[in-house]
């Protein structure tokens, strides 16, 4: 009877096998052996920024998301904020229906007092949800954005809109409070928005600034 034995670890030899395997286009190869490495160290995050790309490309979302997570994460703690920036545009690439991933980048912005780009990753981000019946989370993204950059053009714009059949009221507030602040151009499509919102949407915003009013 002959007993097979299972080669020793070596974590050096797994990875040129995974860049060999890679290079060949077997990517589920590849992803065995870098898998093989974050058995024997599941914090090796230069690992995982090898490996999330590959299981994004075969379908392995919520696996790849993790990499991604725990790649960015620890170059963030190690000061490669840049290579934690890159890390989660790729997953945004890969898998722009997770809002998850759009919110995480943002807040790596954040905490580069970027707060300009984190606003546009927000505004970015929300096209992916705005349409069907997703849309509270663009909502959520749209605020979000509009903490970072209040009054901001394109931003209030789109929050109104998707606001007009939930929350006619802020929808219309949003509307008003931006025509105080722009001019030109912009405030011709402000006014525009308001005359389109209709007669419904329009009286529902004159009665509650009547009943403010006294």
């Amino acid at each position: 009877m002959l007993f097979w034995r299972e080669k020793s670890y070596d974590r050096e030899r797994c990875l040129a096998d995974a860049a060999k395997a890679q290079a060949g286009g077997r990517l589920k190869k590849a992803i065995g052996h870098y898998r093989r490495v974050l058995e024997a160290d599941p914090d090796d995050y230069l690992v995982h920024a090898k490996v999330a790309p590959l299981l994004a490309r075969t379908s392995k979302f919520e696996e790849a998301w993790m990499s991604f997570k725990i790649a960015g994460s620890r170059y963030l703690a190690a000061g490669f904020s840049q290579k934690a920036i890159s890390m989660y545009s790729q997953a945004a690439k890969f898998m722009p229906r997770n809002p998850e991933v759009w919110e995480t980048m943002a807040h790596v912005y954040v905490m580069q007092g970027r707060r300009a780009e984190a606003m546009h990753t927000l505004f970015n981000g929300h096209r992916f949800f705005r349409n069907g019946p997703e849309k509270g989370k663009a909502i959520n993204m749209l605020r979000k954005a509009f903490e970072l950059d209040p009054w901001n053009f394109e931003v209030t714009m789109e929050l109104s809109k998707l606001l007009r059949k939930i929350d006619p009221v802020e929808a219309m507030g949003l509307l008003e409070g931006l025509s105080s602040r722009v001019k030109g151009r912009e405030s011709r499509k402000v006014r525009s928005a308001m005359f389109l919102a209709g007669p419904g949407f329009s009286a529902a915003w004159r009665w509650v600034k009547a009943a403010w009013s006294g």
